[in-house]
């Protein structure tokens, strides 16, 4: 009985033994290596994408190589993004592409041998003494054209920015062919620079002040379609209509209420379009890692 009886406490204690989790044992210092396989392409797509879409070019196979090993050596942190894009917009490719962008949307892509053509037109009709009676009027259109000739190396060696680009733009004959009418003219440098619709009080006083009559559009007076286009492009509206621009560009979506106050802020203040452009290529969400 007695030997029965110890016999079921061994047999008890051994079955809760074998129940009870086994401990293991841990080695100190031993961390299992980083998969790197996912970080990798991630940087190699980030640094594809940001040159399509800031460059319109894939990069070539040194940028390409240098760009990925500066950013996994440095783990893509702060410095090696901010480097990076630096390169990227110090590429000489950069602003030409900018200016054909707002070339395609505002003129229609029109050719810019068009620009001399029309300077020559207008100048021929300035020879014929016929004509005196619109000397004033040929001499203007010129003047606007020259501007807008002027605008691709000037905008290009930084002598003038994305502001005075788009003024150039919608100032000159071609555009005013494609959107005939002071009324159109309005409605269309809206919808262009400031993503929206004119109310119908903003349309009837930017309608007056294009005809050369003195008007006030966002509390600011003006008499000419310099003075409207002056106006429209340094007002709050304008700054918010290029970052919406930039993050539907960039991560196809309108940017949050803190994301457009500090965008807008910081182009208003700065008159640098690339800073925007920058913070939303370094994010997380651009990149690809959340």
């Amino acid at each position: 009985m007695y030997m029965r009886f110890t016999l079921l406490i061994f047999c008890t204690a051994l079955f809760c033994l074998s129940c009870t989790k086994t401990e293991l044992e841990t080695i100190p210092d031993n961390i299992a290596p980083p998969d790197r396989t996912v970080e990798i392409v991630t940087i190699e797509n980030y640094v594809t994408r940001t040159y399509i879409l800031t460059l319109g070019r894939e990069p070539n196979a040194t940028e390409f190589s240098n760009s990925v090993s500066l950013l996994q050596g440095a783990g893509l942190d702060s410095v090696s993004k901010a480097q990076f894009l630096s390169g990227v917009f110090g590429d000489a490719s950069y602003k030409p592409q900018v200016y054909l962008q707002n070339k395609i949307n505002l003129l229609n892509n029109a050719d810019t041998a068009d620009f001399t053509t029309w300077i020559t037109i207008f100048n021929a009709l300035m020879q014929d003494s016929t004509n005196l009676y619109l000397f004033a009027v040929l001499q203007y259109e010129i003047d606007r054209l020259t501007a807008l000739q002027n605008a691709f190396p000037e905008f290009t060696n930084g002598s003038i920015g994305l502001d005075e680009l788009h003024r150039r733009m919608c100032n000159n004959y071609i555009y005013d062919q494609i959107n005939m009418g002071s009324a159109n003219f309005v409605i269309s440098a809206f919808q262009n620079l400031l993503n929206r619709n004119p109310t119908i009080a903003e349309q009837n006083g930017g309608v007056s002040m294009v005809d050369g009559n003195n008007s006030v559009l966002f509390l600011e007076a003006g008499l000419s379609k310099d003075d409207f286009l002056d106006i429209i492009t340094h007002c709050n509206n304008y700054y918010e209509a290029q970052v919406v621009f930039l993050y539907q560009k960039y991560l196809n979506r309108v940017p949050s209420t803190q994301e457009m106050s500090s965008g807008t802020y910081k182009y208003a203040n700065t008159s640098d379009y690339t800073l925007v452009q920058k913070d939303i290529l370094s994010s997380n969400e651009f990149i690809g890692i959340e």
